[in-house]
């Protein structure tokens, strides 16, 4: 019992030494982990995101209802926010309190100024340009529709961005054509094909894919034509953000040969844009919902050919470049998303964590060492005036009274906690003591005892 209470009284010591010496440093490396946690990490990505489409018929709904179902699979909530179209998407990205972050934006409708305040995920499908007119022959070229009643698209869509453009650049602009009495309509695409052939409006410009109900009707419409612009190279050349598609014979409708010929057309590809509020980890979430949505392709793109990197306005975002060029992270491809993100997230901690550990292994445990060691070699001052008492003239009172001073050290060092590893020295101290003890006791010990160690 005596020696189990010995040991239990050595093992709290031992504890309390190290809580002594270790919390310092504990409480320094866990105030450098929140500082970091604090100051650098970034917050955990949100459960619910805002994307901007346009109009509930069209394409970009469509596809973002796909997307929904994709991010559902990862406890997110994607939000649809209906819109006019591309020009609307963009100036809700522009506007912080939209609490919209990613958008669809088709080539050509994002302005210069825009550029600078947002990035592009990727590319992921290509929308072809329609241009219907009415008429007794083909048009071929823009400057045909000059002074024609023309629907380019509703206010706040990407096709009345582009027709605009491309229009002005054939000399046939909103002020010609009030002049002419025909100013520039901006119906929304079934109207306006309704418009087209009830004769009401000439010619109608619509972005939108080949399976379109408004393609689909007036391609096989009496008196509707589908204008093949003999300049697509051009136009193709001057814009960037513009490719040239090639509509081959026959490709919507075989049985009835339609087109009956190859129809060349200008096709803006759509990107998902995002403004500074879209957090980095769900970047890789949106690409793969894209290319779970885009990648097995349509009529015009090949599959596999998006998302894409190519064809975007706005500048790629660093973390969607990543991606699109290397693929997932090793985390990524070894971790479920939420732990994935979190890992990556507190990367940044690893430097404070590494200091904390650094701090413990090659300054506290010597520190640790020297605490216990002085706990035993600071008793060799009482030694040391012993040994100068047995060097003067004998005074029996002084060694008497020195003598219960050592036995009294005996007695206390019994009480000592000292790791396994200092217990050499302890037993060090013990033959010390009790030689010079002796000594004054006047007892010569048989054995000369090892020298003591150096004092300061």
């Amino acid at each position: 019992m005596i020696r189990l209470l010995f040991r239990r009284r050595i093992a709290e010591g031992y504890r309390r030494e190290l809580l002594r010496v270790w919390t310092p440093f504990l409480l320094v490396g866990i105030t450098a982990l929140v500082a970091t946690y604090l100051l650098f990490v970034e917050p955990p990505p949100p459960r619910r995101l805002t994307i901007a489409t346009g109009q509930p018929t069209g394409r970009y709904h469509a596809f973002a209802e796909r997307y929904r179902a994709y991010l559902a699979g990862f406890d997110i909530a994607l939000e649809i926010r209906e819109t006019a179209g591309s020009a609307e998407n963009v100036a809700l990205l522009l506007d912080p309190a939209s609490g919209v972050s990613v958008a669809f934006v088709q080539g050509g409708a994002m302005p210069p100024d825009a550029r600078d305040r947002l990035s592009s995920l990727a590319s992921v499908y290509r929308e072809p340009l329609w241009i219907f007119h009415r008429g007794d022959r083909p048009y071929d070229r823009l400057t045909d529709l000059a002074g024609k009643r023309l629907s380019i698209g509703p206010e706040g869509s990407g096709t009345r961005v582009v027709a605009q453009r491309l229009l002005a650049d054939s000399g046939v602009t909103a002020a010609g054509q009030a002049a002419a009495g025909a100013p520039f309509e901006g119906l929304p695409d079934r109207q306006a094909a309704e418009a087209l052939q009830a004769g009401r409006i000439d010619a109608a410009f619509f972005i939108v894919g080949p399976g379109s109900e408004q393609v689909q009707q007036l391609i096989r419409a009496d008196g509707v034509r589908l204008m093949t612009l003999r300049q697509h190279q051009s136009y193709a050349r001057r814009y960037p953000y513009l490719t040239s598609v090639v509509l081959s014979e026959g490709l919507l409708d075989l049985e009835r040969n339609i087109p009956p010929a190859p129809s060349p057309l200008l096709a803006p590809p759509a990107a998902l844009v995002a403004n500074a509020t879209l957090h980095p980890a769900l970047v890789p979430l949106l690409i793969e919902a894209a290319r779970a949505a885009h990648e097995p392709g349509n009529l015009l793109d090949a599959p596999g050919e998006f998302p894409s990197a190519r064809f975007v306005e706005a500048p790629l975002r660093p973390e969607a470049r990543r991606y699109l060029e290397e693929g997932p992270s090793l985390l990524q491809r070894v971790l479920p998303f939420w732990p994935a993100s979190m890992v990556s997230r507190l990367k940044l901690m690893l430097l404070p964590l590494a200091t904390v550990i650094f701090s413990i292994f090659k300054i506290a445990q010597p520190l640790y060492n020297w605490r216990i060691s002085a706990r035993i070699y600071r008793h060799y001052e009482i030694l040391r005036r012993a040994q100068r008492e047995l060097a003067g003239p004998p005074d029996p009172a002084r060694r008497a009274e020195m003598i219960a001073t050592l036995r009294q050290l005996e007695e206390k060092l019994a009480t000592v906690s000292v790791p396994l590893g200092a217990m050499a020295a302890l037993y060090q101290l013990y033959l010390h003591l009790g030689y010079v003890r002796r000594r004054l006791e006047g007892e010569q010990p048989s054995l000369p005892p090892p020298p003591p160690p150096p004092v300061a």
